[in-house]
């Protein structure tokens, strides 16, 4: 018969302690295991939230950017497409009427602007179709090879009309033989861009685009004899979302999409550009095309 004594009492004792400790060990376990696991889906939640709010974030700087520019293509539309085209309708509908009572100087005059308006409607359109066209994401370009002395060519015959008339003269000092492997029709669109903007701001003098190939890449620069820029106006240009014309300031033609299709332009090709511009003495854009 089993006799309860007091060693029996004392190893119940540590037995019963030993058990509850082993059970408080499992449990502390248990619970830090779950702990755990709660800790790590916070942290993957906290991240999953914090990268949510920078796509958000992303978004509403692009919707932002997107609705000035919209805000600033209907005024372009309403004011610098629509007043022309209104003008071209009035004064030809002015001649058709008078006919011959209106005196020949008039006549070739109104024929001349009418000439004129119409080569601006066109470059602008150009202008925003190349633009809107670079928006799509999903569109896909090549590289090609071509050489950029024939580039400037090309562009300044575009132009060679408007410079006529202006007195402005096109020199083109780009080296010969420099060969480019790139996307061409964005760097195209630069140069387009570059010698309407210094069209628009130069009344007499010249035009010149230069370059050639350097260690890391080559230099290409667009340099006019107009008006300049003031530091500020730089700093507008230069700045991201840039849409409003600093031609306002002087009340100069100009709509505001020529340096921010240069800048889109610029990033698909990863090229960097400078301008250094003085008030009164011209404009001179440096643009780096890495090789």
């Amino acid at each position: 018969m089993f006799k309860y004594t007091e060693q029996t009492s004392i190893t119940d004792l540590v037995f019963f302690i030993a058990v509850l400790a082993a059970f408080i060990v499992f449990f502390y376990f248990i619970a830090r295991f779950f702990i755990k696991k709660v800790v790590i889906k916070q942290k993957i939640f906290k991240a999953l939230l914090e990268r949510r709010a920078l796509e958000i974030h992303q978004k509403n700087v692009i919707l932002e950017k997107n609705n000035l520019i919209q805000t600033r293509l209907i005024s372009i539309i309403s004011h610098d497409i629509i007043s022309p085209l209104r003008f071209i309708y009035l004064a030809s509908n002015n001649l058709l009427k008078e006919g011959d009572r209106t005196p020949p100087e008039m006549r070739e005059e109104i024929m001349a602007e009418i000439s004129h308006t119409a080569k601006e409607l066109e470059l602008l359109s150009t202008n925003i179709t190349n633009w809107i066209k670079y928006q799509n994401e999903n569109r896909r370009l090549i590289k090609e090879q071509f050489d950029l002395h024939q580039m400037a060519g090309q562009i300044f015959s575009i132009f060679q009309g408007l410079a006529r008339q202006k007195n402005i003269v096109f020199r083109n000092e780009v080296n010969t033989g420099v060969v480019l492997y790139q996307y061409m029709e964005p760097i195209k669109i630069v140069l387009y861009n570059l010698i309407l903007n210094a069209l628009n701001f130069t009344e007499e003098g010249s035009i010149t685009i230069s370059g050639g190939n350097t260690k890391k890449g080559i230099l290409l620069k667009v340099k006019d004899e107009g008006e300049g820029m003031t530091e500020e106006q730089i700093e507008n240009v230069m700045g991201e979302l840039y849409i409003v014309s600093s031609a306002n300031v002087d009340n100069r033609k100009g709509n505001g999409l020529g340096y921010l299709i240069i800048k889109d332009m610029l990033k698909l090709v990863n090229a960097k550009f400078v301008i250094k511009s003085k008030k009164g003495q011209g404009t001179q854009v440096t643009i780096f095309l890495p090789a």
